[in-house]
C-alpha cells in the first residue's frame, strides 16, 4: 500500500442517537479516521484525561452524569489533527418548561407566530429545536422565560418544537424538553424556502 502524502485529514465525531443525552442513559461516540487508521484517542477537553483505543471507530459511553459527559469532547486519531469538538448535554435535570404558541399553534402564511418557552425555574437561558434540525436554537437571555417570534411564516415553519432550559453557570446540564408543540402552517402557495428564526429581546 502506497503511504499518504501530505498532512492526514481530521476525522469526524459524532454521538448516536443524539448529542442530547437523558440523564443515566448511554450513548455511543463514533469517530471515523481515514483509511488505514487503527488508533484512536478519544479526549475530554480541559480535563486533562483521555482514552485510546484500537480497530474500532466506536465508543460506548454508559450511564451519563453531568461530571462525567457535561463538557465538549472531541477525539483524533493518531498522526491527524483532532476532529471539530463535539459537545454532549445531559437532559433530565429539573423539570420540563412549557411551550405554547400565541396567538395559536395554527398560523396562516405570511402571518406572525410567537413560540413561548416557560419555565418555574430561574433560567437565563432557553434552546429551541425543532424536529429534525441537528442544531438548537438558542433564546435570549431572560429569567423564567424566552420568547421565539417567527415572522412572515412560511411552509418551512411547519413542523414540531420542543424547548430546554438551563442556567449559563452549567451550559452542559438541562432540563428534559418541554412536551412537544406543532406549528401548523395554512394558506395557498406555500414557500419551502427556510428562514432563521429571529428572538425577541427583553
Amino acid at each position: 500500500m502506497q503511504a499518504q502524502s501530505g498532512p492526514l485529514p481530521k476525522p469526524s465525531l459524532r454521538a448516536l442517537p443524539s448529542s442530547l443525552v437523558p440523564l443515566e442513559k448511554p450513548v455511543t461516540l463514533r469517530c471515523q479516521g481515514p483509511p488505514g487508521v487503527h488508533l484512536y484517542r478519544l479526549e475530554k477537553l480541559r480535563s486533562g484525561r483521555y482514552r485510546t483505543w484500537r480497530s474500532s471507530s466506536s465508543r460506548p459511553c454508559r450511564r451519563l452524569t453531568p461530571a462525567v459527559t457535561a463538557a465538549p469532547t472531541r477525539t483524533g486519531p493518531t498522526g491527524t489533527p483532532p476532529s471539530d469538538r463535539l459537545v454532549l448535554v445531559a437532559t433530565g435535570a429539573y423539570d420540563k418548561p412549557s411551550l405554547s404558541a400565541q396567538p395559536s399553534p395554527a398560523v396562516s402564511l405570511g402571518g406572525d407566530v410567537t413560540l413561548h418557552c416557560q419555565s418555574q425555574y430561574g433560567f437565563d437561558q432557553f434552546a429551541l429545536y425543532k424536529e429534525g434540525d441537528t442544531a438548537p436554537y438558542k433564546g435570549p437571555e431572560r429569567w423564567y422565560r424566552a420568547d421565539f417570534p417567527i415572522l412572515t411564516v412560511m411552509a418551512a415553519h411547519s413542523g414540531t418544537y420542543r424547548c430546554y432550559g438551563f442556567f449559563s453557570s452549567r451550559p452542559y446540564l438541562w432540563s428534559p424538553p418541554s412536551d412537544p408543540l406543532e406549528l401548523v402552517v395554512t394558506g395557498k402557495g406555500l414557500q419551502t424556502t427556510p428562514v432563521l428564526l429571529i428572538p425577541r429581546r427583553p
